[in-house]
This record gives structure tokens, C-alpha cells and sequence, in this order.
């Protein structure tokens, strides 16, 4: 609520002869604003001009406003108020949309009408349009379709507050007007629930106006009635199916996928397309998911999908953490889909559009820290002993932005005659971005071949270290500047980058083995094996033991849970090592695990641990290295025994 002493002043656009009558309506606006306004919008007005101009920007940025008074039980009366900037025939549109579309197909009882024109002086010189209107709700059942319609109908109002086009166009689609598409449409919606009132509810009737609106007329134009009701009962469905699960189980994704062949009429042609109905629960704030995402996924089976101009559209509500997603690919030339393509999309687009969910996350600010930039060149020119001694670098993730990677280099090396600068030799070799720091002598070998360090910085481009789940192959893109140094520079010792080197050569050893033995994902792969601890394991274990446990991994997933438990498992004992990999949907587990081997006595090269999550299941698994049959057997036991144990304690008691 606003404070009366923060109300600005009000000028209204008529002027009675009766002054009382004027303090009335000026009072009645008054009173509507202290009821919509935040309390944190209107403050003294301040004299400053640059002061003054943030507040009618803040002011004017948050327009139109929406509110009504929340009800919770029959009859009641219920105020819905709006402000916005002045705009012909605005009411007329507000009162529209409250009386008749808040519960569709049923004109509300309206008890009290209020609208009123006038100039906020102290803001500006903008007309702004203040409307009330009040009305009278009998039925319990008309309040709860009124609630459930409320979100849709507020996104229009505000729409079409603000524009004559999007009101005329909402108001068109909602009937009161002539047109045969929306008029066969709305027809056949009425049908589908008359035929089948346990699948679709009266609500599908507002999916229809949302969807309606949201899709452009060309888009309209180009698809057949029955094309488009297929679209919006798609929409209804996903969006029901979506909620109910979610419900149950808001911590789980859940995605639904629905391909269907249709046609396009464009300029007397026929065109063939593939329509794709795509709907999930969004788990964290800050997850996108766009046109993009799943484009990729689908070229990812169908090299040759394009797609169709403007087809693309989300349908979410508010903060509802459930969308809907509709999009056409076609093919080159205008060649059909065939049966095998649209079966694999099938299969596969459910699980590979889980990984594709982009979530967003903040810039870092770190400041330099120069200290350690001299340390570190102190530790490099201590490794040049020789004039025949190669460079030394360190390679350092710098920071991120919306396009690019940074990369901090820094370098020492034997300047002999004619070397050129390192900025030359990158200028003249070399197509990433450089960016120099600095460069001096550090020290001189034989007093005559003069050691320098240079500092400077390397960019590459973001997109092409993005794996499928859109999040940055920072290993990926430190190879890439590791390689342009060596291609600009000769050989260098990536004094930083022996440890991640030998790690990246098991990796491509185990990709490789794998490559021709199972069909796997990449991803998959290599959340696998980075999630590998102690870190020492990703380079002392052989290939083959590592191919043995993801092959594990892999069965394990494809496997459901053994009847009445919570978890599956499954144990693989060779003569040197044994495996037990663990599928349970309790995150907790692993830690209840980890506790259980921790008395044994084995060092950190002995017992190798993974944990990966795969479609919101947790998959545990240990790597146990001894030749010895009893302590392989104790091993098994120990953790044989903790799952029944947590299995029971899990159990309802009786």
C-alpha cells in the first residue's frame, strides 16, 4: 500500500461545477491507487531533473498494472482494477475481458463500473487511464474456473492495454468476430469436450485463446483448422500430464515428446512438415530452453532438418515452472520425413533433450592476482636452465562473457637474435584474439641470452567448447589455446597442463575402445569419467577396467529396480579388481556409502569412486583394486550389507 503522503498529485480531465462532486472522483482514484500501487513505486517527488527522470522511467516501466482483490469463498463480490497509459476505447476492452472471458462462455454479473482520465503533473505530462470494475460471483464452481483462467487473462489485458492491434486481435480470437477458422476451431475444442469430459475440462477453451494469440496470422493462414486444434489440445494435454507429475514429484524432470506429419498451404502449394510438441518442468530459476536447443537435438539424428520460419513457440505461464514448446522442421527440396527418421527422433529426442536444458549462471569477478603472476614467473624461469631449453607456459581460465573464453598466458623464454615479439608472431600466425599484458627480462643465461616473461591473453570463441547440455568444455577449449601456442610458438612445456594431459590421453584411449564395442553418449562419457575421485585415478587406471564400468554404468541405466526396493545393483569381480555399481533415486545414498568404506584401510590408488546423475537417478559406483579373494569378498559385503540396511530403514514401518 502506498503512503497517503507519497500519492502524486492528480489532475482530472473534466472539471464539474460542483467541487464537491470534483473532490469525489478525485478521491475515488485516490483511493484506487493506494490499492494497486506497490508501496515502493511512489516516493516524494524529487526536484533534481536526473533524479525525477529515474522516477518516471520506474514509474512508466512498470505500466500497465493488474490487480484484483483475492477471494476465497461464494458469493462475493470481486474488484479488478487496471492502470496504464491512455489508450481509445481502453475500458471498453478491460470491461470486455473481465465480464465475458473470465469464465468462457459465461457473462458475469457486473454490480459496479468505474473509469476515470487524468494527468499524474508531478511525473510528466502522460494521460494515464485508471478502470474498476466489480463483480458478483455466485458459484463456487465459477470462482474456481475464474481463478484458474485469471493468469491467461491478465497477460492479455496487459497486452492489450497497450496496443489497439493485440486487443482487436485477442478479442477477435475470443469470437466476436466472424472468422471461419477460429469459429471451426472453437467448434471442434467444444466437441473434444463433450466426447471426452474426463480428458478435456472447459479450461481447454482458454488454451485455445492463449495459444491463438501467441501464433502469428500468417501462421494461421498457412494451417488447417483440424492442424492447429492438434496444436492447441497437444498444448492442454503436456501442460495437464506435466502438472499432475510434477506435483507428485517436483524434484524429477519431466518431459514429454509428440511428433506428428502435417501439411502447409502456402501460395497454392503444398508443403510436407514435421510438427513437434515438446513439454518439461523447469527444477531451478534461470533454466532456458529456446528454438536453438532443440534444433540441435533434432539435427542431432536428422542432419538434414531445417526449421520452418516462425514456427517456433513457448507457451508458459507467469512463473509456472511448466512450458509447452511447439515447432515444424522440414527437409530440403520439400522430401518427406520417413517412418525410420520419425521413429528415431522418438526414441531418442526424450532423453536428449534432458541434457540440452541450458541453465544460466552469473559472471565471476575475480580480480588479478599479481602476486602469483610473479610467482609463477619466477617458477618458470627457474625451469630455463639452457639456451636450447623450450618456453615454459602456464595457462590459466581467465573469465567468460556472452561470446568468448579468456585465457591468461603466461611465458618465459631464451630470447636469441632475431626472435621476434610474441605479439608479432601471434599477429602474423596465428587467428585467435591476443591480448598483450606486458613482457621483460627476467635474467640472462651465460650473461648473454636474456630470459623473457610475457604476460598477455588469448580469447576463443564460446560456441565451439559448448558440449550437447550447453554447458562449457573448459578442458576442451585449455587444449585449444595449448595447441595455438605450440602452432604459433614451436614446442612449449605446459608446466600447468601435465596432469590434465595424461588425463586426456586415457580419455580419447577409452573413447576409442568404446567406440567400436557399444553405443554410448559422449556426454555420458565424460561426466563418467571426470567425476572420477581421487583425481590421481583418471590417469593410473587401464583402459580396460574403466571400459568394464561404464559399460556397467551403461546396463545399469537400460535396467529397472529389483521389485519392492529402492535401488539396483550390480557387482563385477575379475582377478585384480571388482566393481559394484549402485542406481538408487535418493541422492543420499552416496554419502550413506562413502561412510560405510571409510574404515577400511586402503589407500587413495586402491579405491577409485564415480557418481553421476541420469535423468534425476544417482549412480554410485566404486572400483575396488586388490587380487586378493578375501578382501574382494569383504568389500562386497560391507557394501552389500549398508543397502539392506538403508533399504529397511527406508521401508514404511507397519
Amino acid at each position: 500500500m502506498v503512503d497517503n503522503n507519497f500519492l502524486p498529485n492528480i489532475k482530472m480531465l473534466f472539471n464539474l461545477s460542483n467541487e464537491n462532486s470534483n473532490l469525489l472522483y478525485k478521491d475515488i482514484a485516490c483511493n484506487s491507487l493506494k490499492k494497486i500501487l506497490p508501496a515502493n513505486l511512489l516516493q516524494p517527488v524529487s526536484l533534481d531533473a536526473d533524479l525525477l527522470s529515474d522516477q518516471q522511467e520506474e514509474f512508466a516501466a512498470l505500466l500497465p498494472i493488474f490487480h484484483y482483490t483475492p477471494c476465497q469463498s461464494t458469493p462475493a463480490n470481486i474488484s479488478f482494477f487496471v492502470l496504464s497509459k491512455y489508450r481509445s476505447n481502453a475500458f471498453q476492452f478491460f470491461f470486455e475481458m473481465i465480464s465475458h472471458w473470465l469464465v468462457p462462455g459465461k457473462r458475469l454479473n457486473v454490480v459496479l463500473v468505474n473509469a476515470q482520465d487524468f494527468h499524474l503533473p508531478d511525473l510528466g505530462k502522460e494521460l494515464y487511464t485508471l478502470c474498476e470494475v466489480i463483480i458478483h460471483v455466485e458459484k463456487a464452481e465459477d470462482l474456481e474456473e475464474l481463478q484458474r483462467n485469471l493468469p491467461i487473462i491478465e497477460t492479455e489485458i496487459c497486452l492489450g492495454m497497450q496496443s489497439v492491434y493485440y486487443a482487436r486481435r485477442i478479442l477477435e480470437i475470443k469470437g466476436l468476430s466472424a472468422d471461419a477458422k477460429t469459429a471451426i476451431i472453437q467448434d471442434y475444442i467444444a466437441s473434444l469436450i463433450a466426447r471426452l469430459p474426463k480428458i478435456f475440462d472447459y479450461d481447454l477453451l482458454t488454451e485455445m485463446q492463449h495459444v491463438l494469440v501467441m501464433c502469428r496470422d500468417e501462421f494461421k493462414a498457412e494451417r488447417e483448422s483440424r492442424h492447429l486444434s492438434k496444436i492447441i489440445s497437444g498444448h492442454y494435454l503436456f501442460r495437464k500430464v506435466l502438472r499432475e507429475a510434477a506435483g507428485k514429484m517436483p524434484e524429477k524432470r519431466h518431459l514429454n515428446v509428440k511428433l506428428f506429419r502435417a501439411s502447409l498451404h502456402q501460395e497454392e502449394t503444398e508443403k510436407q512438415v514435421l510438427g513437434i510438441l515438446v513439454g518439461f518442468n523447469f527444477l531451478r530459476d534461470k533454466e532456458v530452453f529456446e528454438e536453438r536447443h532443440l534444433l540441435s537435438a533434432i539435427q542431432n539424428y536428422v542432419s538434414s532438418a531445417q526449421p520452418v520460419e516462425h514456427s517456433f513457440f513457448a507457451n508458459r505461464r507467469g512463473t509456472e515452472n511448466i512450458c509447452t514448446f511447439y515447432m515444424e522442421i522440414e527437409k530440403p527440396g520439400g522430401e518427406p520425413f520417413h517412418s525410420d527418421e520419425i521413429k528415431l527422433l522418438k526414441q531418442e529426442l526424450p532423453s536428449d533433450l534432458k541434457d540440452r536444458i541450458e541453465h544460466l549462471m552469473h559472471p565471476v569477478f575475480m580480480p588479478r592476482n599479481e602476486e602469483e603472476i610473479m610467482r609463477n614467473i619466477l617458477s618458470l624461469s627457474n625451469q630455463i636452465r639452457y639456451i636450447h631449453d623450450v618456453p615454459q607456459v602456464i595457462i590459466s581460465f581467465d573469465q567468460q562473457t556472452y561470446t568468448d573464453l579468456f585465457f591468461t598466458i603466461i611465458l618465459v623464454r631464451v630470447m636469441k637474435p632475431g626472435c621476434s615479439s610474441i605479439q608479432e608472431m601471434f599477429n602474423n600466425e596465428s587467428e585467435v584474439g591476443y591480448i598483450h599484458d606486458r613482457s621483460k627480462t627476467v635474467g640472462f643465461l651465460r650473461k648473454k641470452y636474456a630470459k623473457e616473461a610475457a604476460v598477455f591473453g588469448l580469447t576463443l570463441p564460446k560456441y565451439q567448447f559448448l558440449r550437447k547440455d550447453n554447458s562449457i568444455d573448459l578442458n576442451k577449449a585449455r587444449q585449444a589455446v595449448a595447441s595455438e601456442l605450440n602452432k604459433v610458438l614451436g614446442d612449449v612445456r605446459d608446466f600447468n597442463g601435465g596432469l590434465i594431459s595424461k588425463q586426456n590421453e586415457l580419455l580419447c584411449i577409452l573413447r576409442e575402445a568404446l567406440s567400436s564395442s557399444v553405443k554410448y553418449s559422449d556426454l555420458l562419457l565424460e561426466n563418467f569419467f571426470y567425476s572420477l575421485t581421487p583425481d590421481v585415478m583418471r590417469t593410473v587406471l587401464e583402459p580396460t577396467m574403466l571400459q568394464a564400468w561404464f559399460k556397467m554404468l551403461l546396463e545399469l541405466i537400460d535396467a529397472g529396480f529389483f521389485a519392492g526396493e529402492d535401488y539396483s545393483v550390480k557387482i563385477q569381480t575379475e582377478s585384480n579388481y571388482t566393481i559394484v555399481m549402485v542406481k538408487a533415486e535418493d541422492k543420499s545414498l552416496r554419502e550413506v556409502l562413502n561412510q560405510a568404506l571409510s574404515p577400511l584401510d586402503v589407500t587413495s590408488t586402491k579405491l577409485a569412486c564415480s557418481y553421476v546423475s541420469v535423468y534425476e537417478l544417482s549412480y554410485i559406483g566404486f572400483l575396488y583394486l586388490s587380487s586378493d579373494p578375501d578382501d574382494q569378498q569383504n568389500f562386497c559385503q560391507i557394501l552389500q550389507t549398508t543397502l539392506a540396511n538403508w533399504n529397511q530403514k527406508k521401508a514404511p514401518t507397519a
